[in-house]
Formats: C-alpha cells, structure tokens, sequence
C-alpha cells in the first residue's frame, strides 16, 4: 500500500459525518460542481440552522428547499440558470454579479467562507486529485478554506492543470454516489442562415496565430464551423467545449503560436459530450487552471493575438453589452465575458468581439437598440468592445468616436429597423 492509500483511508468519512462539520451560521461553498453526496447530507440535517451556501452554479436548487436544513439557509449563487431562475424571482436565492475572475475573492474576503466542498476526481497513482470538469474559483479557494471536504466522484475525467490537489491535504475524505458530468451538447446547427453569415464574417477577424477565447452558446459554435482557412490557433478559454475538441482534431488549433503556455489549451471548466470528456481525461494538451488565472484579464492579455468571442442578448448604440437581463428581468449570468473582454482589449494585437443576431428569432425585435431600457445590467462597458459582428456584417468599434460608433452598429442591424435607429441616434446627438 502506498502512503497516500493509508492517508485516504484515515480520512474517508461517511456524508453524514462529513456534513457534522458545518455548525450554524457557517459559510460553506462548492464550486460550479456541487459535492452532491455530501450537500444531501448537509441539507438532511435538523440541527443545522441557518446556513449559509454559496455555489457558482447550483444544479438542484429544488433539492435544497424541500430539506429540513435548507428551510432557513441563506442561498447565494454567482450564476442563473433554469433551475435557480424561479427561485431567484421568489427571493430565496440571491444571486451575486461579478467578475469570474474575482470569484475567489468574494467567497473569502467577503462571504468569509469557513467551509470548502469539493467534488474531485479518483485520485491517479500517486495521490493527486483533479477538479474534474470545473476548476473555477474552487481549485485555488480551497487552499484558504478552514475545512477542506473532498468528495470522490469516479465518474470525473482527470485533467492536468493547476487544479490538482493531494489527498493529504483534505481535511476529510467522501466516497460519493459517482455522478458522470452532465452532457451538455451545443448543437452548432451549420444550416442556420444567419449563423453561417455570421460565422464566415467572423472568420475575416480571426488571424493565423491568434489565441482564442469562445463563450458557450450555439451561435458561437456554429462559427467556429468556417474557420478551415485559418491556421495555428491557440485556445485560452473559460469553457473547453466540443467546438474547440473539433477544431483541434481538424489541426486548425495547434497552440505554437502561442506566447505563453505554448503547445497547451487553457480552460477552467470542460462542458460538453461525453467524447469531450474522454478527449481532456489524461490529456497533457489540456490544462484546466482556477478562475484566479484563466479568466485574469492581465493574464489573457499576454497571450498573442489574443481574439475573445461572446455573445450578447443585445447591444446598444453606444457599443455597450447586456449578455445578462431579457425584458428587464435578470436570465442568467455574465460568466467570464468581462474579463475576457478586458483582456482582449488590453493586449496590443488583441480582438474584443460580440456576435449577435440582428433581431430576435422572428424578427420582431432588433437586438441593436438606441439605449438599454432602465434595469438593464451593462455586462461589458463600450470601452471593452472593439468588434460586433451580426449577419449584415461587422461593425468596427475599436478608436471609433461615438457617431462613428452609432453609425457603425445601425450598417449591421436588420434593415427593417435602421430608419428609426437613425432617428433615434439623431435624438441622441451621435448620429
């Protein structure tokens, strides 16, 4: 038996035991893959009284609500989705915007969270742990937290990266119930229209040697589709998905012209089909870091060529970016657009690009407007936005004033609606 082995079994704990060592009012926290196991034990509890969990992405927000300890928890999240949305509306969860960046900083500094619940790989033959397919904030988080839980989940893929962990250094061992990451398969759907006009002005922006960053969503996906006349891209991402795999098989991606981590993808999350999960499991091509060095914009804007691409709900005629709030009602998180954003704009031959569809799907309404309506977040500031592209074209923003800016963005909208943008530029004297 190695040292570890004997490490591993002076620490395994059964869920019940391991959730005893949250006490009332302590702040606890998983990372955007909950410790399952372990959270159900936590949430069984009728002794634990006002609790308080924080997750990047929380996945059963109903499971939480119906458990006896769940009844007076204080919830917070980092990001919305279906399942957190109905909550989120009734005041129960409370959701907090921010950086990606900057995650780890607001569960230490401000939350002040006592307790880490990591859900973590099998370890490999010497005893190290990965964070299988989201190191976010947790892989560097848990390193400060006072109670270190690591829950084994056999089911995770191995992935290199600064996102290992020894066992020695948990504070308690969970054999968890070995849930497989959730398949979540971005159909690109190559024969929608406006994608693939989309996707081919887009790839008039992306350089031979450029370092890319690509935000989830089907649009983004479907514009990696025509880039087969590019050559030697490198990826520095949030999430590594099936677009990326694809691109890599294809050796359109070869990560050499890189200029830091050369010859290696950097991601912090792996999101996608079960062949993605294979492909990064092992995998030394692929590294997964915490939010605290993917998404660090002075980071990414070291790389060469630095192209970040992210979608929008809309954009306004001043160049700025909601990719947040529809019909003025919060629908998700802003993940890591900002700083990717940020970081493309710093670096000197670096590309700040939003796609978006001109309208929504039935025309009815134009996605380029005057001015956001009030309670509408701001997700990117125009500063941050050197490019928009939709199926008209692309509209340049970079050293733009903000007439030329206006100007720019009504050439790309859908024709129906350019008359009273015009207008309503003129209203606004950038016209």
């Amino acid at each position: 038996m190695n040292n570890w082995e004997q490490i591993y079994r002076e620490k395994l704990r059964t869920p019940k035991e391991a959730a005893q060592l949250i006490q009332d009012g302590d702040w606890f926290f998983c990372g955007s893959r909950e410790a399952v196991t372990t959270l159900k034990a936590v949430w069984a509890r009728t002794d634990l009284h006002d609790a308080h969990y924080y997750c990047g992405q929380i996945a059963d927000a109903d499971g939480i609500f119906t458990s006896p300890a769940g009844k007076d928890a204080y919830v917070m999240t980092g990001f919305l989705g279906r399942s957190t949305l109905p909550y989120f509306y009734e005041g129960k969860i409370h959701y907090s915007p921010g950086h990606f960046s900057c995650a780890s900083k607001r569960v230490e500094e401000y939350l002040h969270a006592k307790v880490a619940l990591a859900c973590v790989s099998r370890p490999d033959k010497d005893g190290y742990v990965s964070f299988g397919s989201s190191a976010d904030y947790i892989a560097y988080t848990i390193h400060n937290a006072a109670v270190k839980i690591g829950e084994i989940n056999d089911q995770l893929p191995f992935v290199y990266g600064s996102n290992l962990m020894h066992i020695s250094e948990f504070d308690v061992i969970v054999e968890g119930e070995g849930r497989a990451p959730n398949e979540t398969i971005i159909d690109a759907d190559a024969s929608n229209e406006k994608y693939r006009k989309i996707g081919g002005y887009l790839s008039e922006l992306i350089e031979d040697g450029a370092t890319i960053e690509i935000g989830i969503g089907r649009l983004n996906s479907a514009a990696m589709l025509y880039l087969d006349g590019v050559r030697d891209l490198g990826i520095h991402t949030e999430v590594f998905g099936d677009a990326m795999m694809d691109l890599i098989e294809k050796g359109i991606v070869t990560n050499r012209k890189k200029s830091i981590n050369k010859g290696i993808n950097i991601c912090c999350q792996v999101v996608g089909s079960k062949k993605l999960y294979d492909f990064v499991s092992f995998n030394h091509s692929v590294n997964m870091m915490p939010s605290t060095y993917a998404l660090n914009p002075g980071i990414i804007a070291q790389n060469n060529k630095m192209t970040a691409i992210n979608n929008a709900i809309n954009v306004d005629l001043f160049g700025q970016v909601n990719a947040e709030s529809l019909k003025n009602r919060q629908y998700t998180g802003m993940g890591g657009i900002g700083d990717f954003s940020k970081g493309a704009t710093l670096c000197p031959n670096g590309k700040s690009i939003i796609v978006v569809e001109s309208t929504t799907k039935d025309d009815t309404y134009s996605k380029i407007v005057p001015f956001f309506t009030p309670g509408t977040p701001v997700s990117v500031p125009r500063t941050d936005i050197e490019y928009v592209i939709t199926e008209y074209g692309i509209a340049k923003l970079a050293g733009a004033s903000i007439h030329e800016k206006a100007r720019a963005l009504i050439n790309i909208a859908h024709p129906k609606f350019r008359d009273e943008l015009i207008e309503s530029a003129k209203q606004m004297n950038i016209y």
